[in-house]
Parts: structure tokens; C-alpha cells; sequence
């Protein structure tokens, strides 16, 4: 005689941190949508006055004694500080949760300092951690674009996977016209459509499963990651639907041929094909890296609102140039009435003679004229 033992089904915990002003403006969009109960919005912030606005019911003020809760004023070390300071209770929220996700903004204090020290933290976890910033505007100016690239280096030393969303993509993207408000809503609801997708994916039974092991698995890849969902409805062409999903257009731009990973969710009604099925497979396996671990699952919806719906997520994404692409260079941004100054170049002139008459030893020292004094300079400062 066997007994049959029931099983008790857990559900993975999804946790997403809300970091800093742009993250929890983040927190307070996805706090309107339909998520399941396993997702729990915590946002996190060195400003007591803005965290108060903040529409979720975990709420965390970090440095307490680092900031006195005003903010970490532009500064990423205040705010990495402050997240030193508040460790014991952001390391609590993260061991709670079995998948992590952060969004924040890169280039400000307390985004771009406690982000990359709450990662390290995931990681020392073993927690499978998913990373959506933004990058400012240009017309933010060179050093607040220089902060947020150095915070994204950092942040790739210690995510599973990054994905960026460069505030610039906005202005060329969407409708000239479209209001700062809205252009916001559009860039957040990246994060809104993948949180959905995928809480309704690992926490329901599919007909084809995908588990959480199969998530940590795919995240696992570390590197620059994306993400994207998108809608099919009847007679359109699954091709572009496929399209849409793997490259959004406020993403930042990845090559997606070098990704080690991906999972895809597929949600659909009883109708979808098995040639349909079968396409959406073959095409990501063509577009992604040969040897990548692809994990596609299926589940039924008989209320979808529309034929299919595609989530991807491409993780491990590693290539030449990563990152270094979109680093600012600072010759295209500053004026040239800066950089050549009528008394720099005078200077160059009577630089040039001095050099000509010096001794050998010195004479290394003409190698710096190949580079922009701006960028001599800059170095110097970083140096020192």
C-alpha cells in the first residue's frame, strides 16, 4: 500500500529594490500594476522626504548617520556609504527573497554608490539578481554621464546581469512631443511587462515548465543583459513579434549573437500552433550565440487578451567593446572655445621650444602632445 503525501507548492519569492529617486519613481509605477502576491516592492532611498511618497509597503531609509536623511547630494561615495552603514538590513530583505531584481538610476548619489554594494551583497548570497538602470541624458553634462558609466563598470563586477536604459533613447525613440511623464512610464514599463511575464511564468504550471532552477541557470551567465515582452494578435506576422521582443528600442544597444543565455516564456491561448512553437525556437537559436543555454517554456492563458505573448530574457552578453561603447568621450562634449584656448595655444609654441632645447632624458614628455590637453588633465586628476 503506498500513501500518496501531498506536496506543498512554494512559490518563488520575487523581491524588486527600488533604489534611490528614479528607482523608487520606479516603485510606485509597478505598485499600480497587477503583480502577483510572491512580488514584493521595497523601496530604498538616503532621502527620508522622498521615501515617504513611495507607494509600497517595505520601505527602507539607508545611512541614517551618513546622510541624516537628505540625501547623498550627487555623491555615489555618500551613497555607497550609506549602504554600508544600513548592510545588516538590506542583506535581511535580499536573504528573504529567491530572485532579486534592483532598478535605479545611474550618474546621481545614491543610485550609482548603493546599487553596485547592494549587488555584492546578492552575490555573496548565491541570489540570482537581475539590474535595470538608466543612464542620464547628455544634456545632464559630462561628469554626471562619467559617474554613471563608472557606476555600470562597477555594477557589471558583481550583477548576473545588467540591463541599461539609457535616458537618451527616450528622446530619439519616442514621440517628440510625448511628455516627460509618459517618456518615463514607457521606459519603466520594460521592467513592468518582464516582472509580470515572468511571475506569471515560474509561478504557475506550465505546459512546458520553467522552474526557478531553470531562471538561476540562465541569469547565471554574468555580463550585460535584455529583456523584452511582446504582444502577437491574430494575423500578424510572429517574425516581428519575435523582433519586439528581442530588442526594444530603449534599450541599450547589445549584439545579441554573443549572449550565453536566455530564457524565453511563451504564454498563450489553447490555439498556438506547434509550428509556431517550433519557429520561435529556431529563430532565437539563429540569433543567439551556438553554444547558449536557451530554456523556452509554454504556458496556457485561456484569457489572454491577445494570440501570444513572447517574454526574453538574453543574458551573458559579452563583447569586445562592452560598456566602453557608451562611454562618453569627452572631446565630443566639451566646447572647443575650452579645449584650444588662444593662451594654450601660445603655451604649445614655447612648449615645443622648451622640449626641443631639454636633455634626452626628457624627451619622452613629447608623447603627451599626441593627446588632448583636456584629456592629459584628466587623467592626471584621476591618477592622483
Amino acid at each position: 500500500m503506498f500513501d500518496l503525501l501531498a506536496q506543498t507548492k512554494q512559490t518563488p519569492r520575487i523581491a524588486v529594490f527600488g533604489i534611490g529617486g528614479c528607482g523608487c519613481n520606479t516603485i510606485n509605477q509597478l505598485s499600480q500594476s497587477p503583480l502577483n502576491d510572491n512580488v514584493q516592492l521595497i523601496a530604498v532611498n538616503t532621502d527620508a522626504q522622498s521615501l515617504e511618497t513611495s507607494q509600497c509597503e517595505t520601505r527602507l531609509q539607508i545611512g541614517l548617520e551618513t546622510t541624516k536623511g537628505l540625501g547623498a547630494g550627487a555623491k555615489p561615495q555618500k551613497g555607497h556609504e550609506a549602504a554600508q552603514e544600513s548592510e545588516a538590513q538590506l542583506r535581511e530583505l535580499i536573504e528573504l527573497a529567491d530572485i532579486i531584481f534592483f532598478t535605479g538610476g545611474m550618474g546621481g548619489g545614491t543610485g550609482t554608490g548603493a546599487i553596485p554594494f547592494m549587488a555584492s551583497i546578492a552575490t555573496e548570497l548565491n541570489k540570482p539578481l537581475v539590474v535595470v538602470v538608466t543612464t542620464p541624458f547628455s544634456f545632464e553634462g559630462h561628469q554626471r554621464n562619467l559617474l554613471a558609466n563608472k557606476g555600470v563598470d562597477e555594477l557589471m563586477q558583481h550583477a548576473n546581469a545588467v540591463i541599461v536604459l539609457p535616458n537618451d533613447k527616450l528622446a530619439k525613440t519616442l514621440d517628440k512631443k510625448v511628455s516627460l511623464v509618459n517618456a518615463f512610464f514607457e521606459s519603466n514599463r520594460i521592467l513592468q511587462d518582464v516582472l509580470l511575464g515572468l511571475t506569471t511564468t515560474i509561478s504557475q504550471s506550465g505546459l512546458i515548465n520553467i522552474d526557478l532552477n531553470d531562471f538561476i541557470a540562465v541569469v547565471d551567465h554574468q555580463g550585460q543583459a535584455a529583456m523584452g515582452v511582446a504582444k502577437q494578435m491574430p494575423g500578424e506576422d510572429l517574425q516581428l513579434t519575435i523582433n519586439n521582443a528581442l530588442k526594444n528600442p530603449l534599450l541599450e544597444d547589445v549584439d545579441l549573437t554573443h549572449a550565453k543565455g536566455a530564457i524565453v516564456s511563451v504564454m498563450a491561448s489553447e490555439n498556438i500552433e506547434l509550428s509556431q512553437y517550433n519557429f520561435i525556437g529556431e529563430t532565437l537559436h539563429q540569433q543567439l550565440d551556438e553554444s547558449a543555454l536557451v530554456i523556452i517554456g509554454l504556458t496556457i492563458v485561456p484569457e489572454l487578451d491577445c494570440e501570444l505573448e513572447l517574454m526574453v530574457i538574453a543574458t551573458g552578453i559579452q563583447t569586445p567593446t562592452e560598456h566602453s561603447a557608451v562611454i562618453v568621450d569627452a572631446s565630443t562634449i566639451t566646447p572647443q572655445k575650452e579645449r584650444f584656448t588662444s593662451v594654450e595655444l601660445l603655451n604649445i609654441h614655447e612648449f615645443l621650444k622648451e622640449k626641443s632645447d631639454s636633455s634626452n632624458d626628457d624627451k619622452h614628455d613629447l608623447a603627451e602632445l599626441d593627446t588632448p590637453t583636456y584629456t592629459r588633465n584628466l587623467n592626471q586628476s584621476s591618477a592622483g
